[in-house]
Parts: structure tokens; C-alpha cells; sequence
């Protein structure tokens, strides 16, 4: 199952590479390129996990949004975590994680949103 992760991801990581490549170069707002450094983070994070163990991109890109989410806007978003509390209990329901892939990919995508906190 990880191996079939790779090729797709390993696309994604040449794909968003360029994104951020033209955000710099067509001098980007900051905050649209600290976004997208932060989504490379994650992807080059997940990527790196995902060679060894199972980790849930699914949780990881839900726990980022709620993290950037709040970054931006406070805790009048905190209702987005029901959105990616609702995505964890589908992907435990199909039985495609466990609890602890859960959990590390909720925390990883937690992680790599400093990355935007850091830049912006």
C-alpha cells in the first residue's frame, strides 16, 4: 500500500516545487507563498514517512487547514475541527489507519502549518 504513495506523491513534490518556483518569481503576496511552503513541508514530511510506515495524508492535510485556519483567523474557526474529526472517524471506518497513523498524520499536518507561521 505505501509503494503505490510514492509515485503520486514524488509528482506532487515536482508540481508543487514549480508552484512555489513561479510564486517567487511573479513576486507572490507573502502569505499566499509562506501557504504554499507550508503544503511543500507536509508533502516532503509525508513523503518521508510514508517510505517507512503508513501515515494518514488524509489527517495530515486536515490537521494543517485547522492549524492555518486558526493562525489566520482565530478561534472563530474552531469548528473546522469537526470537518477533520469527521475525516479521521471516515478513515478509521473504512479501516484504512489506525488510530495511531491518526494521529501522527494529524500531528505532522499540525507541524508543517508553523512552517507558515514562521514565513508569514
Amino acid at each position: 500500500m505505501r509503494r503505490q504513495r510514492v509515485v503520486p506523491m514524488g509528482l506532487s513534490l515536482v508540481s508543487v516545487l514549480a508552484g512555489v518556483a513561479l510564486l517567487r518569481a511573479l513576486g507572490a503576496p507573502a502569505d499566499v507563498f509562506a501557504l504554499v511552503v507550508a503544503m511543500l513541508v507536509g508533502l516532503v514530511s509525508s513523503l518521508l514517512v510514508t517510505v517507512a510506515w503508513q501515515i494518514s495524508v488524509h489527517m495530515s492535510v486536515a490537521g494543517g487547514t485547522v492549524m492555518i485556519l486558526l493562525l489566520v483567523f482565530g478561534p472563530a474557526v474552531l469548528p473546522a475541527a469537526a470537518v477533520a474529526a469527521a475525516v479521521g472517524w471516515s478513515r478509521l471506518a473504512l479501516r484504512a489507519h489506525t488510530p495511531a497513523q491518526l494521529l501522527a498524520g494529524t500531528a505532522l499536518g499540525g507541524t508543517a502549518a508553523l512552517t507558515f507561521a514562521l514565513l508569514s
